[in-house]
């Protein structure tokens, strides 16, 4: 069972090796669990300062927008402490993310 910010209810924390509502917070990239995703609880997130994947999402996103990327140019209104809607809207998810990761 999951909540709207990402927590799985009653998932096991890969940090302090218990059940707890939990976030995902790395993928196995190599080995035999590759593929799978590690969680951890919100003590363990803070006592250990783990970014969640989706914080790590929504950081991503929105330095796109404002460095723009090989297909697209920076915004110039958000580089110049104007948001455009698009940037509020990446603003807004990623400090949600931010605050979830603390809760």
């Amino acid at each position: 069972h999951s909540s709207g910010d990402g927590t799985v209810l009653g998932k096991w924390c890969d940090w302090h090796r218990g059940a707890a509502p939990s976030r995902p917070v790395r993928v196995i990239e190599r080995g035999p669990g590759a593929g799978g995703i590690l969680y951890a609880c919100r003590a363990c997130r803070l006592r250990h300062r783990l970014t969640t994947i989706t914080t790590w999402a929504a950081q991503a996103a929105l330095i796109a927008h404002l460095g723009g990327t090989d297909t697209t140019k920076p915004c110039a209104p958000c580089n110049r402490h104007q948001r455009c809607d698009e940037g509020a809207q990446l603003w807004a998810a990623f400090r949600r993310e931010q605050k979830a990761d603390k809760a």
